[in-house]
C-alpha cells in the first residue's frame, strides 16, 4: 500500500508540470525609443520595465497553399517577407476561388510586422517606458512550412528573426537581428494555434529572463518560446484564397502574445516532497 502511494505521489509530482510566464525585459541600447525630448515621458535610458509576454496586434499573415494537386490540403507556408511575397506576384487582386469574392494581396506594411506592445502594459510613471507606451521597432520576420490536414494546420518546420530599428530614425546604424531562431512544433485547439519557438542565436544582453532561481540571463540558443494566436477557420473557404499561379494565397491579420515559460515552484517542491519519500521507502528496505 505505501509502495503504491509513493508511485502515485512521485507520478503526480513529475506530471506537475504546470508553468506561468517568465519574466523579462529587454535593453534596446537605444535610448531614443523613449523620445523623453518630445513626450516627456519615460527615463531616457534603454531598459523597458519588467514584462511577461510580447503582444502583436493586426500582424499580417500570408499562407501560401500549393495547388499542383488541386486540393489545399498538403503542404503550405506562412510567410511575412517581402522577398518572397514579391516573387509570388505580390502584390496582386482578383476574384476568389468561390468566383464571386474580390480579394486583394498586399505587401505588410510597418505596422504589420511590429512588436506592438508588452504586456503588463503599466511600466510606472516616469519609468522605462521603452516599448510599453511609444512607437518603437521592433519587427518580426518569419518564413513557417507545414501541412495542412482536415482538422487544420499542423507546423513542421521554419526561421524566423527579430530586428531591432530606429522608427524615430535618431540613431546611427540603422536596424540589427537581436534574434534569430527556428519553429519546433505547433498545437491547435479550435482555432487556438500555439506554434512553438526556439532561439538559435541572439545578441548578448538584448532580452534578458528570470530563471526559476530568480536570476536574470540573457536570451540565448535553446530560448523557447510560444507564441498564442488564433487562426479563423482553421481551413480556409474558397472566398479567403485568390489563386495566383499554382498556389492558393489567403492574407489575414493575426492578434497573440509571445512568451517563455518557467517551472512554477509549486511543482518542484512537489517533486521534491515525492523523491523524499523515495529515498524514505529506499532507507527502510535497506
Amino acid at each position: 500500500m505505501k509502495t503504491k502511494f509513493l508511485t502515485a505521489a512521485v507520478a503526480l509530482a513529475m506530471t506537475a508540470t504546470a508553468s506561468v510566464a517568465a519574466p523579462m525585459y529587454i535593453d534596446t541600447k537605444q535610448a531614443s525609443l523613449d523620445i523623453a525630448p518630445f513626450t516627456g515621458i519615460g527615463d531616457a535610458g534603454s531598459l523597458t520595465g519588467i514584462f511577461t509576454e510580447f503582444g502583436f496586434n493586426q500582424l499580417l499573415a500570408t499562407s501560401v497553399y500549393d495547388l499542383t494537386d488541386a486540393t489545399v490540403l498538403g503542404a503550405f507556408y506562412d510567410t511575412n517577407i517581402a522577398s518572397e511575397l514579391t516573387g509570388l506576384g505580390v502584390p496582386t487582386s482578383g476574384t476568389a476561388m468561390d468566383g464571386t469574392t474580390p480579394r486583394a494581396l498586399v505587401n505588410p506594411t510597418a505596422g504589420q510586422v511590429n512588436i506592438d506592445t508588452l504586456s503588463p502594459t503599466a511600466p510606472g510613471a516616469g519609468t522605462d517606458a521603452e516599448g510599453f507606451t511609444q512607437t518603437w521597432g521592433l519587427n518580426i520576420f518569419y518564413h513557417f512550412d507545414g501541412v495542412l490536414t482536415a482538422s487544420g494546420p499542423v507546423y513542421t518546420g521554419g526561421t524566423w528573426e527579430m530586428i531591432m530599428t530606429d522608427p524615430l530614425g535618431l540613431v546611427a546604424g540603422g536596424s540589427r537581428t537581436v534574434m534569430q531562431g527556428k519553429l519546433t512544433g505547433s498545437s491547435l485547439q479550435a482555432a487556438n494555434l500555439d506554434l512553438f519557438l526556439e532561439v538559435t542565436s541572439a545578441e548578448a544582453g538584448f532580452l534578458m529572463i528570470q530563471d526559476k532561481n530568480g536570476n536574470w540571463a540573457s536570451a540565448g540558443a535553446g530560448t523557447e518560446f510560444a507564441l498564442d494566436t488564433n487562426v479563423n477557420p482553421p481551413i480556409p473557404t474558397p472566398d479567403l484564397l485568390l489563386v495566383v499561379g499554382t498556389n492558393a494565397i489567403r492574407q489575414t491579420t493575426l492578434d497573440g502574445s509571445i512568451a517563455t515559460k518557467v517551472p512554477e515552484p509549486a511543482s518542484l517542491a512537489l517533486l521534491g516532497i515525492g523523491l523524499t519519500g523515495l529515498l524514505a521507502v529506499r532507507r527502510r528496505k535497506a
